[in-house]
């Protein structure tokens, strides 16, 4: 390889080779770096002339690494992870720009996900949050995917594949209407279970880890709904449709103003712990940073001081 074709090779074309590689194709890596596919494919042509070799083999139906591809990726993951660090040693906080992708479940989005952009933008000016909410289990596979940078939700798999920083737990609360469910407010689970239950849907973290405990208790819930969204389920527990579980931090207004009553079990569900999930593998640290200010921000209250400053002033 000549001095004058080691010149040529640029950052862009190595970018664009990691994400195909990491991707499974062009249609994705010009999605994750915002480009035409042509100018994807212009760069992988550059690159390949540089070296001198194919990079992937076109001839297989599924994209897939030459020889020379595999004994380069390496070195364009870490060509690629110090180019993120000299930006950062350089620029600071300026470094950073453009989308920032991650995934949070409802409950986070309902209370402390404006506090967690707030400091976003204040740590990174440059950088555009662009947060998506879902079930902790669809947000973890758009993890996987390397279709999100971060996730914040519940119950990630133990994997090599995955950083998991732990972050506040919430504590869930039977709750139904004045008058629906148990007359007194403390009762067994086996007494809950004889009403009509209203539960999230199965993609939900909140659902399989309450349900996963119940069943090793050994009870089966007579649910008659399911819903993935917190409000809906609150709203029809308050409409005296059945019985569900909610957390108390944010449904004390609720709880205090007489629409929500709460019922006590021995044993309490237990309590419940989200994470803030990146990969271990990522190339940019922009993701952990994001990480460690979650667990700043993270905050299930926000929402019950926010009401109780609005009825106080």
């Amino acid at each position: 390889m000549g001095i004058d074709a080691m010149v040529s090779l640029t950052l862009k074309q190595v970018e664009a080779f990691y994400w195909i590689a990491e991707l499974g194709g062009v249609v994705g890596a010009a999605e994750r770096l915002n480009l035409a596919q042509s100018t994807i494919s212009k760069r992988i042509a550059e690159l390949e002339a540089t070296v001198g070799s194919a990079l992937f083999d076109r001839n297989s139906r599924k994209i897939s690494l030459t020889r020379s591809g595999e004994n380069l990726i390496e070195l364009a993951a870490e060509l690629l992870e110090l180019e993120a660090r000299m930006r950062q040693v350089a620029a600071g906080p300026l470094a950073f720009s453009g989308a920032f992708r991650f995934g949070v479940t409802e409950l986070v989005a309902l209370t402390w996900l404006p506090k967690l952009i707030v400091a976003m933008k204040e740590a990174y000016p440059a950088v555009i949050p662009e947060p998506e909410v879902e079930s902790s289990v669809v947000l973890l596979d758009k993890l996987a995917d390397r279709r999100l940078d971060l996730v914040i939700g519940l119950d990630p798999p133990a994997s090599a594949d995955f950083n998991a920083l732990p972050l506040d737990s919430v504590t869930l609360q039977w709750m139904s209407a004045p008058g629906v469910g148990p007359k007194a407010d403390e009762a067994a689970l086996e007494e809950i279970a004889r009403y009509p239950i209203l539960t999230q849907g199965e993609g939900s973290g909140l659902q399989k880890l309450v349900l996963d405990w119940l069943g090793v208790s050994g009870i089966k819930l007579n649910r008659v709904v399911k819903c993935n969204s917190l409000s809906v389920l609150s709203a029809l527990a308050v409409a005296g449709l059945g019985i569900t579980f909610l957390t108390e931090q944010y449904f004390r207004h609720e709880i205090e103003i007489g629409l929500l009553r709460t019922i006590r079990t021995s044993p309490a569900i237990p309590q419940i712990r989200y994470f803030a999930v990146t990969r271990a593998d990522a190339v940019d640290p922009l993701a952990g940073q994001i990480a460690r200010i979650a667990r700043e921000c993270c905050d299930f209250s926000l929402r019950g001081l926010s009401a109780r400053r609005v009825r106080g002033a």
